[in-house]
């Protein structure tokens, strides 16, 4: 890895120098341990393709300084891509404005996220939390699409699809002439995070969807992993929690306060998961594994299953 001003260069994550991968890194007492988060520029014969922002315009400025990416902007057009709105992904933006202004491609809801009440009062909260985030703006995507939009930039072709599930608004990018899928945040390590109950099945739909493309390379953007296994490691996880649920809603009325400790309801702790020695997010990723838990448990009792007291 190769530290930028603020941002690492990660080049060991790809196999193609075309595929460029960027990351960050921010901590916050009580709410991450150490999160990391990475975003990508793929170079093209037409385009230079930055897929997400990072966290800060200053994220946005390191990836396109840096010496591959600063040369290949000679005679070719900057794309950038949000694979959603959370915060992580595209408070990068603003520094596609102005004298670097670029169009900002995104799905529809994307965009309504980003203009929302909700999205302005994250922002305002962090800064005022943070210093970090003080130069970040809110700028939402310049060119959305409903379902499916392809880059053709001649030597690769960037295919970005529908990836619901972590939120209604995700994409993932498929480039068929790498077999790389970059999943972003709808496949992740230790494990992905659900948006709520109404994202269940959707998650379930888009790991099947991803395995039928049979990748050779699967980046996503938290987890420091390429491997396609991951795909289903993270579909065998959630299923598992649906089979413990299932098994837990067979026989037990639930009352409301048990949903405040899911993974004990269903005897599924996050050290089972994850070893207390393995280095990750402890304090973030066990958050995520009871608010799955919960989700999924939700979203079966809504199918039909026994109701909560």
């Amino acid at each position: 890895m190769s530290p930028i001003e603020g941002i690492t260069y990660v080049p060991e994550l790809s196999s193609d120098s075309r595929v460029r991968v960027f990351r960050s890194f921010f901590a916050a007492e009580g709410e991450f341990d150490s999160m990391q988060v990475d975003a990508y520029v793929v170079i093209t014969d037409r385009y230079v393709v930055v897929l997400d922002t990072l966290l800060r315009p200053e994220d946005a400025a390191a990836m396109m300084q840096e010496e591959g990416v600063r040369n290949a902007l000679a005679g070719r057009q900057a794309l950038v891509v949000n694979s959603h709105a959370d915060w992580d992904h595209s408070w990068g933006n603003a520094y596609f404005t102005a004298e670097h202004a670029s169009p900002i491609l995104a799905q529809d809801y994307c965009r309504i996220r980003m203009l929302s009440d909700e999205a302005k009062a994250e922002l305002a909260d962090y800064q005022q939390r943070y210093p970090l985030f003080s130069s970040v703006k809110l700028v939402p995507p310049t060119l959305t699409f409903h379902r499916t939009f392809t880059i053709h930039g001649g030597d690769l072709t960037i295919q970005l699809l529908p990836a619901p599930g972590h939120h209604a608004d995700h994409i993932a990018a498929w480039i068929p002439e790498l077999r790389l899928l970059l999943a972003f945040d709808a496949v992740e390590k230790p494990l992905p995070t659900l948006e709520d109950a109404t994202g269940v099945q959707p998650m379930f739909d888009t790991l099947q969807r991803f395995l039928t493309l049979q990748p050779q390379r699967v980046l996503c953007s938290h987890g420091n992993s390429s491997e396609p296994a991951l795909v289903n490691a993270n579909l065998a996880y959630l299923r598992e929690i649906e089979r413990r649920s299932r098994a837990l809603l067979s026989h037990h009325t639930l009352t409301s306060a048990e949903l405040d400790h899911p993974s004990q309801l269903i005897g599924y702790l996050f050290d089972e998961l994850v070893p207390p020695e393995e280095d990750v997010d402890r304090t973030f990723y066990t958050w995520a594994h009871d608010h799955n838990i919960r989700s999924i448990i939700e979203w079966l009792m809504q199918a039909g299953s026994p109701s909560i007291d």
